[in-house]
């Protein structure tokens, strides 16, 4: 069973906070859901939209139709008519005046009093979301009752008053529709009520499993997609006693980080392309001062301010030189909530364990999806803090600590702040063993390599490459990062158009090695590679490193994730052509409804 419903309108009117009511309601019911939200980069106004899909089946992206439109505005009416399914329904208020839009003959339209519903039932202006969301549940025959006790707890903070005023919107909208006659096949019946699903988003489990690794400081400048994995730090602040920093600027968020994390605090940043194009220069300092510092870079789409709240893959090359100089650096990028949870975890243990900057790569849409996923398992999450040593022998007349002393593994005996006989110099500068500055040129080789041997050292800890579906499958769909949520949604679609394929999924995108590609890649028929960028980043990388190409590369940079629908049509092509042709596919949607101009449309 699977339904797919659309929440749109103009940004204010509640359609971020309706959508997530909506995924937790039928999570309750024992449902995988995502809500996928998209929303122009506009201070005020514009088009906003999530799309929520359910299914009795894992569930991990959106699809390009939807057979349910919760319209808050008349703009919803005319954007998302083009994508509806045949037989699906848009409800909306009877205020707004829908006579000049072109109504496609298959699907229903049900004009709501959605004003009058909510003025009825005591509420405000503001919760004819609200209604409007109990009219759908309405439709598809849902239990209110999940609704209510969700709302109840919800909205417990604000008091009785606000639930009583939000329930009773929610039941004029949901009691309208059952009274009248608004006919929708579609019906949907909890499976299992009470099952202990979460509901989250990838920035908030970013953020969960950097405390959970030990994270107390955490400093950043608000930058989309990454302003949540900050807000997520706010609110368990107290809680877990962080220390939370909102910077004036994004090189004051990583040189405040760096200083703490100097002092011995598990430190990390958040940010965006732009923020992190002004860390470079202090994520240079943190390697040659072997300092530990996680960043989290969400990306979207570039370059310069590009389309700020969309998505895109395009920051792989940036992450893997950014800064100066050659020096050792972990890039995880992961694929679904567990993978943000853990390897948010991993990343402050590498970081702490061999003294490099490690770099968390999500996107827009992994960052500000809202998915439902089983609990974190937090017993698997260990605080590992490497080489910092304590009660140190005194040291000779005249001697330093040796805190960059050369080492078999390339990790140096790390002391903190104030301990007897470790007093140390941090340098931006080349230096010795000590940490003075050093011209020596024997010296500067030495300390190269020691900071080189960490990546050969660490290697045995980072995630392998895994495969889903058949190991012996003739096509290989190879991906990094979120891409791997719209392959295995459409894998049953491919089983079922007689296409047998896999997929690779890489969360270790950097360092890679040449010996464990050759082992990865040496059965394999067709390699396509599928990423979210224009140059087939991951691709390049993936040659340099073991020479291996890729036969295809599905690239997609319109500022959507990929649908599966589309994987399955451009597959098919590419099947019926005997899999020749163009090396390059390229997607982009089908319509251009540019939800920043409502007036080019006449709206």
């Amino acid at each position: 069973m699977e339904f797919i419903c659309k929440i749109a309108g103009q940004a204010g009117a509640g359609v971020m906070t309706t959508s997530r009511l909506m995924v937790k309601c039928f999570t309750r019911g024992g449902y995988n859901a995502v809500g996928y939200p998209e929303y122009p980069s506009l201070i005020r106004g514009g088009h906003n939209t999530v799309q929520v899909r359910i299914s009795d089946k894992p569930v991990n992206t959106p699809l390009a139709h939807q057979e349910l439109v919760i319209a808050l505005n008349k703009d919803a009416v005319f954007y998302h008519m083009s994508t509806m399914s045949s037989g699906g329904a848009i409800i909306y208020d009877q205020m707004i005046d829908i006579s000049k839009f072109s109504v496609r003959s298959d699907v229903k339209m049900y004009a709501l009093p959605l004003a009058k519903l909510t003025a009825d039932a005591g509420g405000t202006e503001q919760m004819k979301n609200t209604a409007a969301l109990g009219a759908a549940l309405g439709m598809i025959d849902y239990p209110f009752e999940i609704l209510e006790q969700l709302m109840s707890d919800e909205l417990a903070h604000k008091g009785p008053e606000v639930i009583k005023k939000n329930v009773g919107a929610a039941r004029a909208g949901y009691d309208y529709v059952k009274s009248n006659s608004f006919p929708f096949e579609k019906k949907v019946k909890p499976i299992s009520v009470g099952k202990k699903n979460i509901v989250i988003t990838g920035n908030e489990a970013i953020a969960l499993g950097s405390i959970k690794a030990g994270c107390k400081f955490y400093a950043a400048y608000p930058m989309t997609p990454a302003s949540t994995i900050l807000h997520a730090m706010i609110d368990n602040e107290k809680r877990f006693k962080l220390v939370v920093k909102q910077t004036e600027d994004e090189i004051a968020a990583i040189n405040y980080a760096i200083g703490a994390s100097f002092a011995g605090a598990r430190s990390m940043v958040g940010t965006s392309g732009g923020g992190f194009a002004l860390m470079a220069e202090a994520l240079g300092f943190a390697a040659i001062a072997e300092v530990p510092i996680v960043i989290a870079l969400a990306q979207r789409s570039g370059p310069s301010t590009g389309m700020p709240t969309w998505t895109e893959q395009g920051d792989l090359r940036f992450a893997l030189h950014a800064s100066q100089g050659d020096f050792p650096r972990v890039v995880l990028a992961p694929g679904d909530m567990q993978e943000c949870f853990f390897l948010s975890a991993l990343s402050h243990n590498l970081s702490g364990k061999y003294q490099v900057p490690v770099i968390i790569l999500s996107d827009k849409f992994l960052s500000e999806t809202v998915f439902s996923t089983a609990p974190f398992d937090h017993s698997k999450v260990k605080i590992e803090a490497g080489k910092i040593k304590s009660n140190l022998p005194a040291l000779a007349p005249m001697a330093r600590y040796k805190r960059y002393a050369l080492s078999a593994d390339g990790v140096s005996d790390r002391v903190l702040p104030g301990e007897p006989f470790g007093t140390h110099v941090a340098t931006s500068y080349e230096h010795d063993e000590t940490g003075f500055s050093s011209e020596s040129f024997h010296m500067r080789v030495h300390q190269v390599q020691k900071r080189a041997k960490k990546l050969e050292t660490l290697k045995h800890e980072l995630p392998p490459p895994l495969i889903y579906g058949p190991k012996d499958a003739p096509i290989s769909l190879v991906c990094w990062g979120s891409t791997k949520l719209t392959l295995i949604d459409a894998l049953p679609l491919l089983e079922n158009a007689g296409i047998k394929a896999n997929i690779i999924h890489f969360t270790t995108v950097f360092p890679l090695h040449q010996a464990d590609l050759e082992k990865l890649f040496k059965n394999t028929k067709t390699k396509i590679m599928v990423e979210a960028n224009s140059s087939a980043q991951f691709a390049g990388v993936i040659r340099e490193c073991s020479g291996i190409e890729m036969d295809f590369h599905f690239l997609k940079y319109d500022g959507r994730p990929f649908y599966p629908e589309q994987l399955l049509e451009q597959l098919q092509k590419l099947k019926a052509a005997g899999f020749k042709g163009n090396k390059e596919v390229i997607f982009v949607e089908k319509e251009d409804l540019e939800y920043f101009n409502p007036t080019r449309h006449g709206l």
